[in-house]
């Protein structure tokens, strides 16, 4: 049986559990969120990665973004994209990172450029983005000619820019404080 591409959505929709959809402040092209539970890497290394971190964290949230380019090319274009789309995120894991101190929720917001934390230490290592994206969403990968990895997202292909956060509060907990911060 052939299934239309809108059923393949819903259906790897619903396999990843539904994610909670936004608008980009500057543009208005979709952001995907999910809220995920940590990677087996991340509950075995977290101390290498949030040396500050006493307890794993308990969330990991995932934040993609829609291009509006394919962004495996080398251009000025594509980089300036690349920006635009971190500063975009940058601004939501504030205003996540804000709202998670009002309740008393520790969220570290990781560099999409090159996988640190940005308001607490860095560790032995870093986060590799895509990796996480690709164990917890399933989505498929490919390397650039210049070696960076680049998501293939079932619809935009390979407009998408990922990015994370991780919290030690239950999936529950930030839940409602991406619901409030987009209400």
């Amino acid at each position: 049986m052939v299934l239309s591409p809108l059923k393949n959505l819903f259906l790897w929709l619903v396999k990843m559990g539904l994610p909670i959809m936004t608008y980009q402040e500057k543009i208005k092209i979709p952001i995907e969120i999910y809220i995920q539970p940590p990677t087996q890497f991340l509950r075995g290394n977290y101390p290498k990665l949030l040396p500050e971190w006493l307890l794993c964290p308990r969330t990991i949230i995932i934040v993609l973004l829609h291009s509006q380019f394919a962004l495996e090319q080398v251009t000025q274009q594509i980089q300036d994209e690349k920006t635009r789309l971190k500063d975009e995120f940058l601004k939501l894991g504030q205003k996540i990172q804000a709202v998670g101190r009002r309740k008393k929720c520790l969220v570290e917001v990781i560099n999409p450029q090159d996988g640190k934390p940005i308001n607490s230490a860095s560790g032995e290592i870093t986060f590799d983005i895509v990796a996480v994206v690709h164990e917890l969403l399933g989505l498929s990968f490919s390397h650039t000619k210049d070696g960076c990895k680049i998501l293939r997202h079932p619809f935009q292909k390979t407009a998408i820019y990922p990015s994370l956060l991780v919290a030690n509060g239950s999936h529950q907990v930030m839940n409602s404080i991406v619901q409030e911060i987009l209400t």
